[in-house]
């Protein structure tokens, strides 16, 4: 299996079910694996068939950046949904971050690991 990865993806983002929260950006960070049908842009096919890093990064930057959240387990199954549709892949492994958002500790956050059938 081929994987395409992304670490430590920064994005500000409304988020939170405080009142405070809904007033601040707050940062989430996401670390992603996706993987696709490879053969597809090997061997010299048109780079238009290939799954681009920057445009997977551009999707999560938009969809993100510009809606409010209750909770991170909301922005990582959007992000998992959209970037299944979005660019056909069939396994995604997202994992979102906030960190400080506990006394205590460094980091939470959730992961969200999907197979997806599209044949």
């Amino acid at each position: 299996m081929n994987i395409l990865f992304i670490e430590q993806l920064t994005v500000m983002a409304y988020i939170g079910i405080y009142d405070w929260e809904k007033k601040s950006l707050q940062r989430l960070i996401f670390d992603l694996q996706l993987s696709y049908d490879t053969a597809v842009f090997l061997g010299g096919a048109s780079k238009t068939s290939y799954v681009d890093y920057t445009h997977v990064s551009q999707t999560i930057l938009d969809l993100v950046s510009k809606k409010y959240f209750y909770l991170i387990e909301d922005v990582a199954n959007l992000t998992v949904n959209t970037l299944v549709k979005k660019f056909c892949v069939y396994w995604i492994r997202v994992k979102v971050s906030k960190p400080g958002a506990i006394r205590g500790a460094s980091n939470v956050g959730v992961c969200i690991e999907r197979k997806v059938d599209i044949y």
